[in-house]
């Protein structure tokens, strides 16, 4: 049997995932978690990665690393996304963390990225369709997948960059709120206004949709297994966005199912999903829990 350890150091959030090969071929996973890091906070494109932020991703790498140890994983892969792109420090950053933990960083670029979370996303949704598309909400970047052979993008916007440009409190009011609307509108026009293609059903991956899932269904502590797979409606998803940008910080921390952590940029977040499948003319979406480390730990186990 083989353990595996897949390290994903995004823009926001932190995630590790231990998973070990079964004697049948299965995949058990034996540990999955996460932190909220922001790495990429305050970072402008082609600036560098602030200290403080470098410094909260180092003390979670260590704990994951010692966590990924004990639970037998012969190998960490990890990977890194938009804040590193975009930084002009994010090659020697990696090369830090190599220099301190003794593992690698794998910086992806934006397509990259888009494979593996749809490979995640296949695995668990593709079986018995002739074709699914993805959407990845990330905190630096947003990747859109139209299927296996579709074509894929990479939009350099993600929960972080969008809540920084046009947030200015909470609640969100009203001029800050059509601004941001109005730019996820422009972007998704001139970057996938002239695709045609149009999967039988869409994945919706990353901790944004698995947040909104768990708030919608109010769950009184976060539960992956009525995360993941749920059918989040267009519908409902438009009053949810609503009703998050018109409660202060503290009133969305209070809700159930809300990490207080992800308070902040659920707004903006839903704002994306929310644009992007009226954009696609989509009436529900299925939400993953999972993401583009499964995406590698499928792809190396």
């Amino acid at each position: 049997m083989k353990t595996l350890a897949v390290i994903d150091i995004g823009s926001n959030t932190l995630l590790v995932t231990v998973g070990r090969r079964q004697d049948d071929g299965s995949v058990r996973i034996l540990c999955d978690e996460g932190e909220v890091t922001r790495l990429g906070q305050g970072l402008s494109e082609g600036g560098e990665l602030q200290p403080e932020a470098k410094a909260r991703a180092l003390k979670d790498l260590a704990r994951f690393k010692e966590l990924a140890l004990a639970k037998g994983a012969e190998r960490i892969l990890a990977a890194g996304t938009a804040a590193f792109r975009r930084a002009r420090d994010g090659a020697d950053f990696a090369a830090e963390i190599q220099d301190k933990l003794g593992f690698s960083v794998r910086i992806l670029s934006g397509d990259e990225e888009a494979h593996y979370s749809f490979a995640s996303a296949w695995h668990d949704f593709g079986a018995g369709r002739a074709s699914l598309g993805m959407i990845d909400i990330g905190g630096g970047s947003t990747e859109f997948v139209f299927g296996r052979e579709g074509p894929r993008f990479s939009l350099p916007r993600g929960t972080v960059k969008l809540t920084e440009k046009f947030v200015t409190g909470h609640p969100i009011d009203d001029t800050a709120w059509a601004a941001v609307r109005g730019e996820i509108r422009r972007l998704l026009q001139e970057n996938l206004g002239e695709v045609r293609e149009r999967p039988e059903a869409w994945a919706a991956v990353a901790a944004t949709p698995a947040s909104l899932a768990a708030v919608l269904q109010q769950l009184p502590a976060y539960d992956p297994e009525k995360v993941h797979g749920f059918r989040l409606r267009l519908s409902a998803l438009e009053g949810l966005v609503e009703s998050l940008r018109e409660k202060g910080l503290a009133e969305r921390r209070a809700l159930p199912g809300m990490h207080p952590d992800r308070a902040e940029l659920l707004p903006i977040g839903g704002a994306i999903l929310l644009e992007s499948m009226k954009f696609l003319g989509l009436g529900e979406i299925l939400v993953s829990d999972h993401g583009l480390r499964y995406g590698i730990l499928f792809e190396n186990l």
